[in-house]
């Protein structure tokens, strides 16, 4: 592409911010322009649950980037505009309000949406996702010694969540619909270590168990149970997972399965439109299917990606799958698709466990570990090491 060029960017979030960033730092001199339906900077979500939680960081310290940044670095930045529509033909994107923006090269970075709360008494106050910086305020401001939290979901968030609640001297229960803990991304031996520490800790984890609405009279003050029984909370909040953001996609012809579909190279079937994110499904060479990622680490991976073949570097993506979460004092970290092994070995490191997934071949397919991060760090790394070199379905 030329330099005169004009590449767009949908979506402000993690991906699409790193997008800007790496076009810059690969050599791009051509215009950018940066466009996001949220009003506040692109921001870095993980600390919301945790360090936010905490008390540890404000929301404006997990901002990427201050104001100054995109103008020195001459990014048009659009909050607080949705993008109504993609004309593939006159490359061009439509606004909601109306406006519209030419592009020679479209990089989709929509991200995804929580799944809603839908049982009767979901809009009472203090009943939250946590997805944006207003939630991370609002649920931190209900965080006192003694306060009853309800977590719905025992996945990523919801553990997180828990973790942090009970630091801050909440009583916490978390109510979970399946069996186990985090069942998309662990085997069910990482599931019961993490559950274990929970409940040391004093959280009250249920399995098995289906909310079947919340009770109050303009704030939430019990949880009810399918079963009748009921939970007292002075707040919820609630994980129920997440939907990748393919309409504006899927409306504009372009391929969506279980997120927006490309090819290694994360293009789609348009040559001059390219997705990144939490939205993007890319044929994976080493697994053999298409892989959609949720993680940090995939979104600043794979922004760079993008940026560097929008250069014409023809750089396949195919990286091993890594993301942690901190819970209390310590640390899960995940590499590979543990997730779709059959046979789990256990082993101790020092205090802390290192669990080996095998798929139906009995090739090692994914490590997840769980402890402080002096134990697990190096093997975690290791075993990085292993799969990118040998496992290829």
């Amino acid at each position: 592409m030329s330099a005169e060029r004009q590449i767009v960017i949908v979506g402000a979030g993690h991906s699409g911010s790193k997008t800007a960033a790496a076009l810059r730092k690969h050599g791009w001199t051509g215009g950018i322009t940066l466009v996001g339906d949220e009003v506040c900077l692109p921001y870095d979500r993980p600390p919301l649950s945790k360090a936010v939680l905490l008390g540890k960081k404000t929301v404006d310290q997990c901002t990427f980037y201050p104001q100054s940044w995109y103008e020195t670095n001459n990014i048009d930045l659009r909050l607080g505009s949705a993008v109504s529509r993609i004309d593939r033909t006159k490359g061009r994107l439509v606004l909601a309000s109306g406006s519209e923006l030419s592009y020679e090269a479209l990089v989709l970075a929509t991200g995804s949406t929580a799944n809603p709360l839908t049982v009767s008494g979901a809009g009472l106050a203090n009943v939250w996702p946590l997805r944006t910086p207003d939630h991370a305020n609002a649920i931190a401001g209900t965080l006192s010694a003694n306060s009853r939290l309800v977590v719905i979901g025992a996945g990523v968030i919801g553990l997180e969540v828990a973790a942090a609640a009970t630091e801050r001297g909440c009583q916490v229960t978390v109510l979970e619909r399946a069996d186990h803990a985090m069942g998309r991304s662990v085997p069910s031996a990482v599931s019961d270590t993490l559950v274990a520490v929970h409940r040391t800790r004093g959280v009250e984890i249920r399995f098995g168990v289906e909310v079947s609405a919340l009770i109050g009279d303009e704030v939430v003050r019990q949880v009810q149970l399918s079963d009748g029984q009921t939970v007292a909370a002075d707040a919820v909040v609630y994980g129920l997972g997440v939907r990748p953001n393919v309409s504006l996609a899927a409306d504009a012809g372009l391929s969506t399965d279980n997120g927006i579909r490309t090819n290694s190279y994360l293009q789609t079937q348009d040559n001059q439109i390219y997705a990144c994110g939490d939205v993007c499904s890319y044929d994976s060479q080493r697994y053999g299917r298409p892989v959609r990622l949720e993680n940090w680490r995939n979104a600043e991976d794979q922004a760079d990606t993008v940026a560097r073949n929008l250069l014409d570097q023809r750089v396949a993506f195919d990286t091993v799958p890594w993301f942690w979460s901190n819970q209390f004092d310590l640390a899960l970290q995940v590499v590979g698709l543990p997730s779709i092994g059959i046979r789990t070995e256990t082993q101790t490191i020092g205090n802390s466990r290192l669990f080996l997934s095998f798929d139906p071949a009995d090739t090692l397919c994914g490590a997840s570990a769980f402890g402080t991060i002096r134990d697990i760090a190096a093997p975690l790394k290791e075993y990085k090491a292993v799969l990118a070199c040998s496992y290829v379905s």
